[in-house]
């Protein structure tokens, strides 16, 4: 790797701003402000924010969108003896929500788009089927008409996973407002940010007054790992602007081992356990700096579209396939992540990190991340093939704020030379 060129990150804090970093740290130092890093009315701002954007009811946050997943299935009634529809080709926190409820998951297969099939669907919705989860993956909106007529039929409830795939749209109508209700993630790679954070929206009024009593009774989330929360911005900006000359990856290094940041996911829940400091109630800091995502996020998207129109036009290497491009309606899809398959995907991954370019993995397993005990998962292998054959080809590439033209153009001229 070349010490003097500037790394590309796919990920890695994607939505990292001075603006942002400077208001983390004035939580931190600022004694006057110590006193709001968890409490504070920024929370119900947020909301009423959200509730406007979507032009819908009811909003309400939670420490993650895990956590929001687990309540809404709550509101729903789910529990022991009901079945969970969702995709294969997912993440191991979506899995464990399901299971907490004491309900099982049933996954089903995938299309080429990384959405659900719509033909699995159906084959595998049962009477004990209670919901089904459908997830925009990478910021492309499933068939809804189709699943929504699928779910009416069966009278089943759908939440729609929103995870990534804040603002993207179904023939001209927000994903997120289609079904009985939706989860939204402000994790760390996720649309818009505050490293740890999450909602339900929904129209439905029995459900809004479920939602309302869980969170009234949720703990503050502990002070501890809200600072790490907000440390994330200082030392995420250092590492981005050192990693070159490896101080940025020792910098990171020992933040990490000293746990002065948070975990995307932790050890327990990668074994299927929760964790004991969450649940809990969104911190007013991370809400505060949300605020400032939620101002950008058309914007944002808008430039994400912008950098995958140039990567549709511009590479050119027959081993490495997009399988979006000219079968998905553009306008209506954010883009995420720019989602390839390449037979030899972890080469590929590796000789982009060789030239300073760090390629995606999402999702280099059928459910991640890739070291899950996947015995925790009641995924039977075999029983979702074209969501393991992408697994096993997936490379992302970043469409995110610190893309710029000059950036996509040095990705796509490395990767039509692999």
């Amino acid at each position: 790797m070349n010490i003097f060129k500037k790394t590309i990150f796919t990920g890695f804090s994607p939505n990292l701003t001075l603006r942002d970093t400077l208001l983390a740290v004035s939580f931190l130092v600022l004694p006057w402000k110590w006193f709001f890093i968890r409490r504070g009315n920024n929370v119900s701002v947020v909301e009423r924010e959200i509730e406007k954007y979507f032009n819908i009811k009811h909003c309400y946050t939670f420490d993650s969108g895990r956590s929001a997943l687990y309540f809404i299935l709550k509101a729903l009634g789910v529990k022991s003896g009901d079945e969970v529809l969702v995709q294969a080709y997912t993440c191991m926190v979506v899995v464990n929500a399901i299971k907490w409820t004491g309900a099982t998951p049933v996954y089903l297969d995938v299309n080429d788009d990384f959405n659900l099939s719509v033909a699995d669907l159906e084959k595998k919705i049962s009477a004990r089927s209670k919901a089904l989860l459908v997830q925009h993956t990478f910021g492309l909106a499933c068939p809804m008409d189709q699943v929504m007529q699928i779910a009416k039929n069966n009278n089943i409830f759908v939440v729609e996973d929103c995870a990534h795939a804040f603002g993207a749209k179904y023939n001209g109508q927000f994903v997120g407002t289609f079904g009985d209700a939706a989860i939204l993630s402000f994790g760390a790679d996720k649309v818009i940010s505050s490293v740890r954070g999450g909602a339900v929206i929904t129209d439905n009024e029995e459900i809004s007054k479920a939602l309302k009593s869980y969170q009234d009774n949720l703990p503050l989330p502990r002070i501890g790992k809200t600072i790490q929360h907000l440390m994330h911005y200082p030392i995420f900006l250092k590492g981005r602007l050192f990693y070159s000359l490896y101080l940025g990856k020792l910098i990171l290094g020992l933040a990490k081992k000293i746990n002065l940041i948070n975990k995307i996911i932790y050890k327990e829940e990668k074994m299927g356990e929760q964790v004991s400091f969450y649940p809990a109630k969104y911190a007013h800091s991370l809400a505060r700096i949300l605020l400032n995502q939620l101002k950008d996020a058309d914007r944002i998207n808008q430039h994400r579209k912008k950098i995958a129109e140039y990567y549709d036009g511009n590479l050119k290497n027959a081993k490495i396939v997009s399988p979006w491009l000219n079968k998905i309606k553009k306008e209506d899809c954010i883009y995420l992540r720019y989602p390839l398959l390449a037979e030899q995907a972890r080469a590929l991954r590796a000789y982009g990190k060789i030239n300073g370019v760090i390629l995606g993995d999402w999702y280099n397993s059928v459910i991640a991340p890739i070291d899950i005990d996947f015995s925790k998962t009641d995924y039977n292998a075999g029983s979702c093939p074209k969501a393991e054959q992408l697994a096993e080809r997936s490379v992302n590439l970043p469409t995110d704020r610190h893309i710029d033209l000059k950036a996509a153009k040095r990705i796509v001229d490395l990767l039509n030379k692999f």
